[in-house]
């Protein structure tokens, strides 16, 4: 039962303050965790829930203020499980690998056949860029053919973004050493479903235009079963009506470096940006208690 949807106030709400809004949220998080449905009893990965918050810059709503669209339950997704499988070691090493004979800004290449196709989605390559106290970096894998790595860029240690390695450079990959550290948007067109490994496979088309990219979010540690991952996107356009987010292991763009997409929501309420418009995303996780 979705219990959030037994709440009247879970309706959206539009022309608050910032100040509203947050009280808002804070009241529905007592309402959950006194129903002893938000942070859960049984040892799984879940339930989850996900907030958006639509800011007004003039064209759709009064300047400065915010419309509270509610929670959403989303749905975990089975490449999304076997992700969580891998991550907790469910996925072995994959033995000798070689030295690369071609590393370009996206990509991985080794001239032997080296895997099955898209046998590393979800996984983490990591390649030093020139000597042996210059940082590493790595790549988070979308997809791979049997010789070829795509990965969404180099990133740093820090998460930022890394150089680009020097071709011959070893890269070796890191099965289950990955985040699902990134949420895309899409439109109206999504029917969610837990065999969706792409927000295009739930009928969906994923906003790569006017500002509302796929991103990287915001990790915090909010409790002990729960974290959250935070975005705010700012529309450089009118045009972006996002009923749909969901969450990936790579930074993408979508059409070549998806990566898993671990689970997927139908937002409670449609946002309908104009220029200027912000939409603040919170994905709530919840995770097992320690204990028995």
């Amino acid at each position: 039962m979705n219990v959030l949807r037994l709440i009247p106030r879970n309706k959206p709400r539009t022309g608050l303050s910032q100040m509203e809004v947050l009280d808002r949220v804070d009241e529905d998080v007592k309402s959950m965790i006194g129903r002893n449905r938000f942070m859960g009893e049984e040892l799984e990965f879940g339930p989850n829930w996900v907030h958006a918050v639509w800011g007004h810059a003039g064209e759709t709503g009064k300047a400065g203020t915010f419309t509270d669209l509610g929670w959403a339950k989303n749905l975990k997704t089975t490449t999304g499980m076997t992700w969580l499988r891998g991550l907790m070691g469910g996925v072995l090493p994959l033995g000798t690998q070689t030295v690369s004979n071609s590393i370009t800004a996206t990509a991985y290449v080794t001239a032997a056949t080296n895997w099955t196709a898209n046998q590393l989605t979800g996984m983490r390559i990591v390649v030093p860029v020139t000597g042996i106290t210059t940082q590493p970096v790595y790549g988070n894998i979308g997809q791979n053919t049997t010789s070829n790595i795509t990965v969404d860029k180099w990133w740093t240690g820090a998460g930022a973004t890394g150089t680009t390695p020097a071709t011959g450079n070893f890269g070796i990959v890191l099965p289950g050493l990955i985040s699902n550290g990134f949420i895309g948007l899409s439109d109206t067109g999504c029917t969610p479903a837990i065999g969706n490994t792409t927000i295009a496979s739930s009928g969906g088309t994923e906003y790569i235009t006017v500002g509302l990219d796929r991103a990287q979010a915001l990790y915090a540690d909010t409790a002990g079963t729960t974290f959250t991952q935070y975005k705010l996107w700012t529309a450089t356009g009118a045009g972006g009506n996002v009923k749909t987010a969901a969450a990936f292991t790579s930074l993408g763009p979508p059409a070549t470096c998806a990566g898993t997409m671990v689970a997927i929501t139908d937002l409670n309420a449609q946002a309908n940006l104009a220029l200027n418009d912000t939409l603040a995303v919170t994905w709530t996780w919840t995770i097992p208690a320690a204990g028995a």
